[in-house]
């Protein structure tokens, strides 16, 4: 595929979504007037048909479809989505006090999986076939196959509520009473070791499973059989030749389990009540607030085609055989 073939694609994935996020919330049973109202006279909220049209006024959401669907995209251009229902504050500014958390303990779970999946990997397929590298391999299957709101919740009962070496929710302690900075940075930390350690473990798997094929097929090259020959010791061998070789293939798949730890990061989030970006699109959802809902949508889909473009991108500059193939696409 050429290259402005390959741009043109990530447009209309982004034009669908740009579509597909305004109407997607709308198809949710209920609105956000009536999820404040709570059912009327029995809900949590007594609201009168006066003060409901006043709602529906004040966020305009009494406009016709169509211009909501001008006000949503204006709002796309100029980062403007509006209010927040729930939160009574510009949208923008409610996703940028969420983000930081998210990042944190995204940042965190995607630095230690590439190290611990890449280390194991690569250990386990030098130690191919022997009972080290089956014990690993069968261990890492049944880990994939955890899902991260399961683990999450076993970490949480047995590390918070058994055990009490961590909090229980949240980000940070309220009120805390510190007299230095470290004292809070020791405290953030501490509340972000079981998300981030869920998150960690849920995606290390994948990044091991591929690592270990690669390197296996790397460690059957003659050029090993040759490098082995001529004398070079195991240890120069394991992290010149093979790993050099194996880690290429998982560049795309770094980048794209960046998108998938945001993802996951909505299920771990609710499970530990950590205020990121996750936790705000759960509260969005139940809320029914159709601006933040526009906001994050977006914000995740741009994030997620920002990084498979980027892996588009660099891949062909790692591998000269693939920047050969697509030089070669766009001259036929």
């Amino acid at each position: 595929m050429s290259n402005n073939n390959k741009y043109w694609s990530y447009f209309l994935v982004l034009l669908f979504v740009i579509i597909l996020n305004f109407w997607l919330p709308r198809f949710l049973p209920g609105g956000p007037v009536e999820y404040i109202a709570g059912g009327g006279e029995e809900g949590a909220v007594f609201l009168t048909e006066a003060q409901k049209a006043a709602m529906l006024e004040y966020y305009n959401l009494n406009d016709s479809l169509g211009e909501q669907f001008v006000k949503y995209v204006k709002g796309i251009f100029t980062f403007d989505f509006g209010l927040s229902i729930s939160h009574k504050a510009p949208v923008f500014d409610v996703i940028m006090e969420r983000l930081p958390w998210t990042l944190l303990i995204v940042g965190l779970a995607t630095l230690f999986s590439i190290v611990i999946g890449l280390l194991l990997g690569l250990y386990s397929a030098w130690r191919h076939p022997s009972r080290v590298d089956r014990s690993l391999f069968l261990s890492m299957l049944c880990l994939s196959s955890i899902p991260e709101f399961l683990l999450g919740m076993i970490l949480l009962i047995t590390c918070a509520v058994k055990l009490k070496w961590f909090p229980l929710s949240g980000a940070k302690t309220a009120f805390l009473r510190s007299d230095g900075w470290l004292a809070s940075v020791l405290d953030i930390a501490n509340h972000a070791v079981l998300p981030a350690l869920t998150l960690t473990i849920g995606s290390v798997a994948s990044l091991y499973l591929l690592m270990r094929n690669e390197s296996i097929r790397v460690k059957q090259e003659s050029f090993i059989e040759f490098s082995s020959a001529k004398g070079i010791g195991p240890r120069a061998i394991v992290m010149k030749h093979i790993a050099r070789n194996a880690a290429l293939p998982l560049v795309t798949l770094i980048i794209i389990r960046m998108s998938g730890l945001l993802a996951g990061s909505i299920l771990v989030e609710t499970v530990f009540a950590y205020p990121g970006v996750g936790k705000l699109l759960q509260e969005a959802i139940l809320g029914r607030d159709y601006p933040l809902l526009h906001g994050l949508f977006l914000l995740m889909t741009l994030f997620v085609l920002l990084l498979n473009l980027f892996a588009d991108l660099i891949y062909p500059r790692l591998d000269p055989r693939i920047r050969h193939d697509v030089n070669r696409g766009e001259v036929a």
